[in-house]
């Protein structure tokens, strides 16, 4: 008499029975693991929202800097996220142009990012200046709590990278390497100086000269003969 298949059968489904279940519990656990993403992708996109308001009267100010009114501003946007809730974030870039002031290229962004599991946005600064003659902080991030964001800490240290960046381009003005080419002498004083230190210039027969002060231009203005010879 052949031994019964019975207990096979009941073993096999009890395999079949367990690995079931774990698929559920599995499927379960996603589940409620996409529900709350969902949610913190939602405190995420109002999250960056709150931080474009921040960024926005900052960068509008800074660009009101004179020697900054030239900068070049520009945004490349990131969708992340499902079909008709993507994240609208993504790289603010901003580029001063080439000069007499700032001869080199000097290029700053902030972009907007999360981890993961956003549970964090991520905000990072990044500063490229070549040719590289000054030491200057070349990038940084602030991660912010999606539940429990400290707007008055990125604020700060949004601030923080603006004027550290300032103080990095002013740096520029005083640093050999940059201003060699901008080298102009005042013919009143006979001292030599960067264009970028120029209190003003004036015209006279067909060529312009820089004044290292506005006392030496006057000079300057009242007899340019006396200081330049026949041309």
């Amino acid at each position: 008499m052949m031994p019964s298949v019975d207990r096979l059968v009941q073993r096999l489904s009890a395999e079949v029975a367990a690995a079931t279940e774990r698929i559920h519990v599995l499927q379960a656990e996603a589940a409620k693991f996409g529900r709350g993403q969902e949610q913190r992708f939602e405190r995420l996109v109002a999250l960056a929202e709150r931080i474009d308001a921040l960024f926005q009267p900052r960068i509008k100010a800074f660009t009101n800097v004179n020697v900054f009114k030239d900068i070049d501003k520009s945004v490349s946007l990131e969708k992340r996220g499902p079909a008709g809730r993507e994240l609208h974030g993504g790289t603010m870039t901003l580029v001063v142009p080439y000069s007499d002031e700032c001869p080199a290229k000097v290029e700053l962004s902030f972009r907007l990012g999360h981890d993961g599991p956003i549970e964090n946005a991520i905000l990072e600064y990044d500063l490229e200046i070549i040719p590289i003659f000054i030491a200057f902080e070349k990038h940084d991030q602030l991660v912010i709590s999606v539940d429990n964001p400290d707007e008055d800490a990125v604020a700060a240290w949004i601030d923080d990278k603006l004027v550290g960046f300032t103080r990095t381009y002013f740096e520029m003005y005083f640093t050999e390497q940059y201003q060699r080419e901008s080298m102009e002498t005042d013919p009143v004083m006979s001292i030599r100086f960067p264009r970028a230190f120029a209190a003003g210039k004036g015209e006279y027969q067909g060529r312009t000269y820089y004044f290292y002060t506005k006392g030496s231009l006057h000079e300057f203005e009242r007899g340019p003969s006396k200081y330049v010879g026949p041309q």
